[in-house]
């Protein structure tokens, strides 16, 4: 007779680690969601047919423990000491690289953020002079970090200084072969219009840096990536990415967005097929100013080699928060109609943020992409820009999960993710007091803390062997992710790191 794995086998004083040996690796494991299930899973395990009896209190507390047990018994027996305790939830703040009024600017706006091959962390940032207006003198600085953000160095003013001008929006991107950083970003002048200070031409220019951002060599104006019949143009905010699959692996992608002179308003994406040497523009979508159309677009690549780009929108209502498209030629153009409305994810308007975690071309059990977003769409805009989230897709961005995980709950605006060198997540993002910005934070936790301490999905069913009782263990990344989920938050500075799962080189 098969032991129910939710009560605890009389006589033993514990279970087995939990890296589930009948089922590892299978996307297709039975789900025990805390959240609601995630689209495409069934209910099922090696065995066949699998139906959960409805549990009693009593037996969700055993089955609970059984959990935490076994994921902290799996820690690592050397190199990394054993936990007292499950992860914590993510910290709202690890370290400030940008505070207001320090540093002789009154607000810091517009993060962006990478991590280079080296580890390196590079944090940037339009710094306003004055106040947290768009209209004024706007610098562009950037701040470097060698100990995965906890720390960071002296602020590097790389445009604006004793200029009056707006610099601001910026891309960095990493080319992973060469380690060289590259930066878009746009710079205007002011004019005065009816008595008032407005933007003047608008154009976009590039920096890069060979030396993990310690020094920045000038590129020049990029005049061919804004047509003639343009009046606005911008990049970004947030990183770039660089593809790693089919026929353009090792191409740059930036995103953009534009105003034409005939009223139409888009997107775009840049593409860079030289290591950001040089840039030519590829996918262009608009539609006509009154319509619906994408702004401050955030791209990432998808397994099958196409560019998923997910936008903020001129007009939100209740079910239209955000766009998204698809490029299945490299960022060459947008597949099908372009830009369509994401069912089921909510936000404010605002620039959000993509990041890849799990893919199974990797070795992965599942895919899952990541976005970093306020989650207060409400029409009041003294109030919708609030408490940063962390969501997830594991269909590649077709859908996202209602529930996500809060990283701060006070006012929070603009937001870029990156993955450091140990694997941990990493957020540079918008806060304030009575604003949603003004001082930029930055955090890091594990994927274990993204999702409670325990994985809140993805566990299988392990049935009885001669030497154990059946239980219940995590089927992502099988024993690497539990013993990244029996380590704490944060690592201690001198722990070794655990393992990292996105430093692979590129396939093919």
């Amino acid at each position: 007779m098969v032991a129910d794995p939710r009560k605890r086998p009389r006589g033993r004083s514990r279970y087995p680690p939990a890296t589930c040996p009948s089922t590892a690796g299978r996307v297709d494991a039975a789900p025990l969601s805390y959240a609601p299930p995630m689209p495409g899973q069934e209910n099922r395990s090696r065995r066949g047919p699998f139906r959960r009896p409805r549990p009693s209190a009593l037996s969700w507390t055993v089955l609970l423990a059984t959990v935490a047990w076994a994921v902290m018994s799996s820690a690592p027996a050397t190199g990394t000491p054993s936990p007292r305790r499950p992860p914590t939830a993510p910290e709202p703040a690890l370290s400030t690289p940008f505070e207001h009024h320090a540093e002789g600017y009154a607000c810091f706006r517009i993060p962006a953020v990478v991590t280079t091959p080296r580890g390196t962390l590079l944090a940037f940032a339009e710094a306003r002079l004055t106040d947290c207006g768009d209209v004024g003198d706007i610098d562009l600085v950037v701040k470097r970090s060698t100990d995965g953000g906890r720390t960071w160095g002296a602020m590097t003013v790389l445009r604006g200084r004793h200029t009056d001008g707006g610099f601001g929006n910026p891309v960095p991107v990493v080319d992973a072969v060469s380690g060289r950083v590259s930066l878009l970003f746009a710079h205007n002048g002011w004019e005065w219009e009816d008595g008032e200070r407005v933007r003047g031409p608008r154009s976009l220019h590039s920096l890069s840096s060979g030396d993990d951002g310690l020094t920045w060599t000038a590129g020049g104006v990029q005049a061919p990536l804004k047509p003639t019949d343009w009046t606005w143009v911008s990049v970004g905010p947030g990183h770039g990415v660089q593809l790693r699959r089919g026929p353009h692996a090792g191409r740059l992608i930036v995103a953009g967005d534009h105003d034409t002179a005939a009223g139409r308003s888009g997107a775009q994406l840049y593409y860079s097929d030289d290591g950001g040497v040089t840039w030519r523009l590829g996918a262009v979508h608009d539609a006509d100013r009154d319509e619906p159309h994408p702004g401050e677009l955030t791209v990432v690549e998808l397994v099958d080699g196409s560019v998923y780009v997910n936008a903020r929108t001129s007009q939100p209502d209740p079910g239209r928060h955000r766009l998204a498209a698809r490029s299945e030629d490299g960022g060459a153009t947008f597949a099908g109609g372009g830009f369509a409305p994401v069912p089921g994810l909510a936000a404010p308007p605002v620039y959000a943020s993509l990041l890849r975690l799990r893919a199974t071309d990797e070795g992965d059990p599942r895919n899952r992409l990541v976005l970093s977003a306020p989650a207060r769409p409400v029409p009041q805009i003294a109030t919708r820009r609030r408490t940063m989230t962390i969501r997830s897709s594991y269909d590649e961005g077709v859908t996202w999960q209602t529930t996500a995980t809060s990283i701060n709950f006070a006012r929070a605006g603009y937001s870029d993710l990156t993955e450091l060198i140990t694997g941990e997540i990493g957020i540079l993002y918008e806060t304030g007091g009575n604003s949603p910005h003004g001082t930029i934070t930055f955090t890091a936790f594990t994927v274990a803390s993204l999702d409670g301490g325990v994985p809140r999905h993805g566990f299988c069913y392990a049935p009885p062997t001669p030497r154990s009782a059946p239980y219940w263990g995590s089927t992502d990344r099988g024993p690497a992710a539990v013993r990244a989920a029996a380590t704490v938050n944060r690592r201690t500075p001198s722990a070794p790191p655990r393992w990292s799962p996105i430093r692979r080189p590129p396939p093919g």
